[in-house]
Order: structure tokens, then C-alpha cells, then sequence
């Protein structure tokens, strides 16, 4: 179905230096549970750890560039708060991907 994440169960995470959120510009691969029911991630694997959202703060959508396959964006972002901190998360729907875009707190 267009316009939706699809789950991406257990995808494997990959380990990160502790203590360092994603670098300026770049995103870390993570794994995600997807909640069908409340149709939103319910946790996330990152750093060799779970880490259950708790809650969703804002979702939003970038769709641009579709009438080139060259420059076509379509992604899900979701802003959480995980285990006492806000992180935005990013499902990019064209290549069936999830990642850890920014840690805000």
C-alpha cells in the first residue's frame, strides 16, 4: 500500500560508537517493530540494544521528485521519544529502509 511505512521487522541494526548520535547530515541503519494496530514503530534496534518508543511527537512525509526516478524522495519521518530521549526516525518507502536521522535530546 502506498503512502504507509510497511513493517521492516527486526531488521539488524548496526553497532555505533557509544555515546555519539548520527553525524551532522548522515543516519545510522536500524531495525524497527512496526505496530500494525497503531499503525507507528513500537521500538527500535540501535547501538546493540532495544529501545521502546514511548510515544510519537509529530510524523511528517517527504514526497518529492516523482516525475524522476533519478531525484523521486518518498520517506516517513517520525519524531519519538525512546527511553527519555526524542529521536527522529525515517522510513524511506522507495528503498524499504529504516534510519536513525537525529537525536534531539
Amino acid at each position: 500500500m502506498a503512502g504507509r511505512p510497511t513493517p521492516e521487522q527486526q531488521t539488524p541494526s548496526l553497532p555505533a560508537p557509544a555515546g555519539r548520535p548520527p553525524r551532522h547530515g548522515g543516519s545510522e541503519p536500524i531495525g524497527v517493530t512496526w505496530d500494525e494496530r497503531r499503525r507507528r514503530p513500537s521500538s527500535f534496534g540501535w547501538r546493540r540494544r532495544r529501545w521502546r518508543v514511548r510515544r510519537v511527537l509529530e510524523r511528517w512525509v517527504v514526497e518529492t521528485g516523482w516525475w524522476s526516478d533519478e531525484t523521486h524522495v518518498s520517506r516517513s519521518y517520525w519524531r519519538v521519544e525512546a527511553e527519555g530521549r526524542v529521536l527522529e526516525l525515517c522510513y524511506d518507502r522507495l528503498g524499504r529502509r529504516w534510519t536513525l536521522e537525529r537525536i534531539l535530546s
